[in-house]
């Protein structure tokens, strides 16, 4: 079995990298959420134990995951039964009634099945730092590799006094299509800023290899511990250059 922290290998194909991937997320989505249903073994342990050793960070006590599954459920049961009744007085045909209303079940189980699979994903499966490389993983979907090496900088996000999500770019300078969200839900917590060449850095998204932005924005619980860890870890700064983003000055 391939190590996760392997990067793959980019596809020859891009439409079939697309396909593999949602393939591989259905494939995870539903295997985990079997298994917090059938009380088995859930696969999120065992991802997370292929990450590897080191000190790990939590991801999985933040607002929005803390009520995600209750508010799912509640919502998909009371939508679900207000849709049913629109579809069974609005549709004329019984077999177009039949069809909307299965359709309707089957979006309503997925949804519920998703938030499920979620959060038992991300309650085992932690960002871990080891001597050599902090590896970001967010779940199943997202996993990101970036040696210590390549780090240039890494600070935390504030949130107090935002009017909306994203005024952390501006008060960081930043550009949104130069920062990697790494993040379930929550706003990110975390910024990493890399180092020009960033060697060896890398991140997949559903199993396939995307492009990695000069900055990575992640959510992490305790975002000063993360913070601090990170910071003792990287190397000691070079006199000759200093290659830390000019938006992070």
């Amino acid at each position: 079995m391939t190590p996760p922290f392997s990067p793959p290998a980019p596809p020859r194909i891009a439409l079939l990298g697309w396909a593999r991937g949602i393939v591989r997320a259905q494939r995870c989505l539903w295997s985990e959420c079997l298994a917090v249903w059938l009380r088995r073994p859930r696969p999120s342990v065992a991802y997370a134990r292929r990450l590897g050793e080191g000190r790990r960070f939590a991801l999985h006590g933040g607002s929005w995951m803390s009520v995600l599954v209750p508010m799912v459920v509640f919502s998909q049961f009371v939508d679900v039964l207000i849709a049913q009744g629109v579809i069974h007085v609005a549709a004329a045909a019984h077999a177009h009634r039949a069809l909307l209303h299965g359709l309707l079940l089957f979006a309503s189980v997925w949804m519920v099945a998703w938030a499920v699979a979620l959060r038992s994903a991300t309650r085992h499966i932690e960002h871990v730092l080891d001597a050599q490389a902090l590896t970001l993983a967010i779940g199943f979907k997202q996993l990101c590799r970036l040696p210590v090496a390549a780090i240039a900088d890494v600070r935390r996000i504030d949130h107090r006094g935002s009017v909306s999500g994203k005024d952390w770019f501006d008060r960081h300078g930043v550009r949104a299509k130069d920062v990697t969200v790494l993040s379930p839900l929550d706003p990110p917590t975390l910024l990493i800023a890399l180092k020009d060449d960033a060697a060896g850095a890398w991140w997949t998204r559903n199993g396939a290899p995307r492009r990695l932005g000069r900055w990575v924005a992640v959510y992490v619980d305790k975002a000063d511990a993360m913070a601090s860890a990170v910071a003792a870890a990287l190397p000691p700064p070079s006199p000759l250059a200093d290659s830390t983003p000019q938006g992070l000055m």
